[in-house]
């Protein structure tokens, strides 16, 4: 593994936190805007079902075909990057996905609704491996963990916001209306092209490397990428096996409304945007990396196995959900500044690319299939149980077996 570099070899820009700003600010924005468009899906879920006539299984198989997508597009594009910059790449992802969320409210059949959300997915997930790398990137290495924490908290938020929409909308105006936010988003990706400096660092200067997807399984990195890799695959599953699922899961067994279930996801998704910061500051006080990842896993593990079975209230719902998602969700923030701490710098954006987002989307592919086999044999309390607990926990367990030591300085 590379030798860590000293303060003197780390580039000006990574060193000085105002330059940081702007890369944070319009990866938040991207990021938080892509994820908004995307939730549409699972607030709209029971409609869909209803409207399109879409059994549970072809609600799956589009979540699976959509991470399918993203696969290929997102080591497509963090190679792209790698190379070319964020600046070429982040608007074009963002402007693509949101175009494509517009359309699907125009969708006249299950069919042509399932291309346009597998297409769009695509570009959205390859913002991650961008946004992140960009993010780390650019800032000081004593608020690196702090500042991709940051930038996680947009998931939950854009989540969060979209349920304040989508709410009230799919009372009153139908799905098909709500997924016209796509074509409000979609301009805005031109300003991120502008408002980036030219030599936004997603890869920083003097970083040049030839093959960097060879680079990975080269007998010097191939530990590392294949033990994240399926750690990623475990969690990206556990994720892709509830978060879609869960507004149908409160409709169907606790019985609330589709209004209210958008309600309780959302919420509960601002709360637990907490939890990124708190992994990000543990991890930086009184743990290591790597120890916060798994004390996270395996605290979102207990928290999501109480919040299947406890909760008989709204309330109690939204506190045990919320609770959940500081460790479940938050687990995300320290998993993806840790992979990228352990890769050099010419292979960051590859590697979260290939071992991070493209693992998780085949999480996302596999597990929405496992998670509805599971509820036809035995219902959503013990699908979820049975499927994604155990991730949770085995992804905590291969964590385990990556080594503590980092490629790029802390300090």
């Amino acid at each position: 593994m590379d030798a860590p570099l000293t303060k003197a070899q780390t580039p000006p820009l990574a060193r000085t936190a105002p330059l940081a700003v702007v890369p944070l600010a319009v990866a938040f924005a991207a990021w938080g805007l892509s994820n908004m468009d995307q939730s549409l899906f699972g607030y709209a879920v029971p409609a869909l079902m209803r409207d399109l006539h879409l059994s549970l299984d072809g609600v799956s198989l589009i979540i699976s075909g959509s991470f399918a997508c993203s696969i290929v597009v997102s080591v497509l594009i963090g190679v792209l990057t790698d190379k070319w910059g964020a600046r070429i790449t982040l608007p074009l992802c963002l402007g693509l996905s949101a175009m494509l969320v517009g359309l699907q409210g125009m969708a006249p059949t299950a069919l042509s609704f399932a291309v346009l959300r597998v297409a769009g997915y695509g570009f959205s997930g390859a913002l991650s491996p961008i946004t992140n790398a960009m993010t780390a990137a650019a800032a000081p290495p004593r608020l690196r963990a702090l500042a991709v924490a940051v930038l996680q908290c947009a998931y939950p938020l854009g989540w969060f916001v979209a349920s304040l929409i989508v709410a009230p909308m799919l009372v009153r105006t139908g799905w098909r209306e709500t997924f016209m936010v796509g074509f409000v988003v979609a301009p805005l990706a031109v300003l991120c092209l502008f408002a980036l400096p030219r030599r936004v660092p997603a890869r920083l200067e003097g970083a040049a490397a030839p093959a960097p997807l060879r680079a990975l399984f080269s007998p010097e990195h191939r530990t590392v990428t294949v033990l994240m890799g399926l750690a990623f695959l475990l969690y990206g599953g556990s994720v892709g096996g509830t978060t879609f699922y869960l507004p149908t899961f409160f409709h169907v067994v606790r019985g609330y409304s589709e209004a209210v279930s958008a309600r309780i996801v959302g919420l509960s998704y601002a709360i637990g945007s907490v939890g990124y910061i708190g992994a990000a500051v543990v991890s930086e006080r009184w743990l290591s990396r790597r120890a916060t990842v798994v004390l996270w896993l395996v605290l979102g593990a207990a928290g999501l196995l109480a919040m299947i079975w406890a909760p008989r209230t709204v309330a109690q719902d939204i506190a045990m959900f919320g609770l959940t998602t500081l460790f479940f969700y938050g687990s995300s923030a320290i998993l993806v500044i840790y992979l990228l701490e352990l890769f050099p710098e010419r292979l960051r954006t590859t590697a979260a690319a290939v071992s991070g987002t493209a693992c998780i989307s085949a999480g996302f592919v596999i597990f929405p299939i496992l998670t509805a086999q599971a509820v036809k044999a035995v219902g959503w309390s013990w699908s979820f149980t049975a499927v994604i607990v155990p991730a949770l926990l085995l992804a905590a367990a291969l964590v385990l077996g990556l080594p503590q030591r980092v490629a790029w300085p802390t300090e």
